[in-house]
């Protein structure tokens, strides 16, 4: 699976780093069987800069071969809220997005050839 991140309006720490591939890509890449294909666009900003306030924003876009882009922006009081709630989201996202296609892909056949074909 390859990931890109940035920083914008912000400089990414190891420990940020390590903290977005602990949190984040590791969830994603639990969901996503075709690993090979597979991207993530990762995105940290910081809106307002050294201003404060409600300003820490994760965007992540998760491209699979077949389906559609998903996209999910999630702003925070800090960048680690901001990773977390964009998990959850995305998780849910994901598996909403796998799971129709595992229903489209089944859709109109016999129950017994239905349970023979692959799960992707």
């Amino acid at each position: 699976m390859k990931v890109l991140m940035r920083g914008v309006h912000l400089s990414l720490t190891d420990g940020l780093k390590t903290y977005v591939q602990e949190h984040l890509v590791d969830h994603i890449e639990r969901l996503c069987d075709d690993q090979e294909a597979s991207e993530i666009d990762i995105s940290l900003v910081d809106i307002n800069g050294p201003k404060g306030g409600v300003d820490k924003e994760c965007r992540v876009t998760v491209r699979l071969p077949g389906l559609s882009a998903i996209h999910v922006t999630e702003t925070g009081e800090t960048l680690h809220g901001a990773i977390d709630m964009t998990r959850d989201r995305l998780e849910n996202a994901l598996k909403r997005t796998l799971e129709r296609r595992r229903d489209v892909s089944t859709q109109g056949l016999p129950q017994d050839v239905a349970s023979n074909v692959p799960t992707y």
